[in-house]
């Protein structure tokens, strides 16, 4: 098949969605398919896309309705007779879903990896009369989208994301610390994530700061892109600034949580975490906020601990336990590794991905056929 990947997020941001299309778009064409990814010019997401061999088209993308860019998409897919459309934004499906309607593109997907569907005109115009199918990371978004009588369920198709297991034979334990500036002889949490309210960074040093408070000296180690200055202003108003870190965004996130004795997940909202995925396809025991499709992963006190989201002190209470009991450590380590090669591999989350594409577009071509018949 001929497939488009389109999201429309600013040029600069790298974050799960686009990670995911990244890593969908190239399995896919691993799969035999032709695979194109379409974006923002100078996107990063674009550049990663290309890295891999992907055909990219850079776009001059601002307005939420541009008849120009509606107007080459529809060329290029009448052009190349494509045959499957997968949308990111809101704004992907007013551009690139009506050029994709228009030009007669069998099936046309949005994915959510959020709840991010409202009861307004414009989203009721659009799943009504150009999106197909809705592609969701985790049952609880689809849940979520039930209160919605609009909506027909039975396109919505929860694919849980995929992550790469690495060989960590080639990993050090000490990078983190080295990098971040820590004690070797310390103990060492990490969150991971852009730096942004939905991530609850602040939930996770009020947390450090109930640890002190009993006498564990634990370091935190925040790594993500953003701007960490208001952290770092709680983090002295606690007064802990000297064992909470930020380095920034970091390409070698994955050896990094390798080396961390405890990953926290702290978010308030997710779809399903991706972070949390990776740090249990290293081998590192997490504590994760029960934020979106977390409990999906982590089954608690099995192959991990979930807490409530926006509780600091439970936070605090799991992260404890596990600081002092380097067995529980092993036995989580293990168990999550464990449940990432069953069900959140690469490999598995493209398997289901072609299965869908590939039986979505042949049941709508089918369906079209009939329909002209009829007429």
């Amino acid at each position: 098949m001929k497939i488009v990947f389109m999201n429309s997020i600013q040029s600069d941001i790298w974050r799960g969605g686009e990670k995911w299309m990244v890593n969908a778009a190239s399995g896919l064409a691993g799969k035999g398919h032709q695979v194109s990814c379409i974006g923002k010019e100078n996107a990063v997401w674009l550049q990663k896309a290309a890295s891999r061999g992907l055909e990219v088209l850079e776009l001059p993308i601002h307005a939420d309705f541009d008849p120009f860019i509606i107007s080459r998409l529809y060329r290029k897919f009448k052009r190349e007779r494509i045959d499957l459309l997968c949308c990111n934004f809101e704004k992907d499906v007013r551009l690139g879903g009506i050029a994709a309607k228009l030009s007669g593109v069998p099936c046309i997907f949005v994915r959510k990896g959020l709840s991010l569907i409202y009861e307004k005109l414009r989203y009721k115009l659009a799943y009504l009369y150009i999106v197909d199918r809705i592609i969701t990371p985790a049952h609880f978004v689809k849940q979520n989208f039930r209160k919605f009588s609009w909506l027909d369920q039975d396109n919505i198709h929860v694919i849980h994301n995929g992550v790469e297991i690495p060989d960590t034979s080639a990993f050090s334990k000490e990078k983190l610390k080295r990098i971040a500036g820590v004690p070797y002889e310390s103990k060492v949490i990490l969150g991971a994530g852009c730096i942004h309210p939905q991530k609850g960074f602040q939930y996770l040093i009020e947390a450090l700061k109930i640890l002190h408070q009993s006498g564990n000296k634990v370091h935190l180690v925040i790594t993500g892109g953003g701007d960490p200055k208001p952290y770092q202003d709680l983090s002295q108003s606690c007064g802990i600034s000297g064992f909470v870190h930020f380095t920034g965004h970091r390409d070698d996130v994955r050896e990094l949580m390798y080396g961390a004795d405890v990953f926290v997940l702290s978010s308030i909202d997710e779809g399903l975490p991706n972070v949390v995925l990776e740090a249990m396809g290293v081998g590192t025991p997490v504590v994760a906020a029960l934020a979106g499709g977390t409990d999906e992963i982590v089954a608690d006190g099995v192959n991990g601990f979930t807490v409530p989201v926006m509780d600091s002190l439970k936070i605090a209470e799991k992260v404890a336990v596990l600081l002092e009991n380097e067995s529980l450590r092993k036995q989580f380590g293990d168990e999550g590794l464990k449940r990432v090669h069953q069900d959140f591999t690469m490999e598995v989350m493209v398997d289901s991905l072609n299965e869908l594409f590939v039986k979505s577009v042949h049941e709508n071509l089918k369906k079209n056929r009939n329909s002209c018949k009829s007429e």
